[in-house]
């Protein structure tokens, strides 16, 4: 009887999603391009409410000021704070700073930060599966005048993970929010390890929880229109694969309710 209920509050979620919803600008933005998409993502960030008619900007507003899109907008914040002091612990010991995002999506917090290091001797190498966003990336670096290249790359691949220029920083946000698997995620660190620079730093991302998961997985979709299947992961089980690779972890920062920890890790 439990299972008959949920079922059809999903049904009918899906329902108000699928229409009402669609006048809320972030619901149809999620529904177009997924939900946890880099362009969903810089919607959120924004924090803009917008839509179609009075209601559709109410309805955006509600969606916007959900917990779960605070702690994103949160994970942001330190995500920023994070390659900002490995900028700063890069040119205490270094002449330039090169940062490579794996999985950058639109990037809006890279061409940012870029941006407030404009005159030192900072880059960046955006990388992604969509040249979509990588191009919308280009533009906003062309308008703020920063240094940026772009490859389109798989960040799971050996042979795509070559650099013309070896990055001092890696970061992925986001990015291991969809594997449930420890050799995947693992793999991805060893790359990114091995290709770093001497004392190099790592900046990323993991859910450790969700207000919803359940909920949010079986009402939408994914950037692949796939239905979503975000994880989360145990900190130890991070925190035993990134010695097992070779990181030291320096700073970890996260929202209150714990949901997104933000780790600084040194190659060692």
């Amino acid at each position: 009887m439990k299972n008959f209920i949920e079922n059809v509050q999903i049904s009918i979620l899906k329902v108000v999603v699928d229409t009402l919803g669609q006048l809320s600008n972030g619901i149809k933005l999620a529904s177009k391009e997924g939900f946890t998409s880099g362009k969903m993502l810089d919607y959120i960030y924004k924090n803009e409410p917008g839509g179609e008619f009075f209601i559709g900007k109410i309805i955006d507003k509600i969606y916007l000021n959900h917990p779960g899109w605070q702690d994103v907008r949160n994970r942001k914040n330190n995500l920023v704070k994070n390659i900002e002091e490995a900028v700063n612990l890069t040119l205490e010991t270094k002449d330039s700073a090169r940062i490579c995002d794996i999985a950058s999506g639109p990037a809006r917090y890279i061409i940012d930060i870029l941006t407030k290091f404009k005159g030192k001797p900072v880059s960046a190498e955006l990388r992604d599966l969509d040249i979509r966003w990588l191009l919308e990336a280009k533009d906003k670096a062309l308008a703020n005048s920063v240094d940026v290249d772009y490859k389109v790359a798989d960040a799971l691949k050996e042979e795509d993970f070559q650099f013309d220029k070896q990055p001092d920083i890696f970061v992925a946000s986001g990015f291991y929010d969809w594997f449930d698997d420890r050799e995947t995620v693992k793999k991805s660190m060893q790359l990114i390890y091995n290709a770093l620079a001497k004392g190099g730093y790592f900046v990323f991302s993991v859910q450790a929880g969700h207000f919803a998961l359940s909920l949010t997985n079986k009402i939408f979709k994914d950037f692949n229109n796939h239905q979503l299947k975000m994880v989360t992961w145990d900190m130890d089980v991070i925190n035993s694969i990134l010695k097992e690779t070779g990181f030291s972890v320096i700073v970890l920062r996260s929202d209150d309710a714990g949901h997104y920890p933000v780790i600084l890790a040194k190659k060692v």
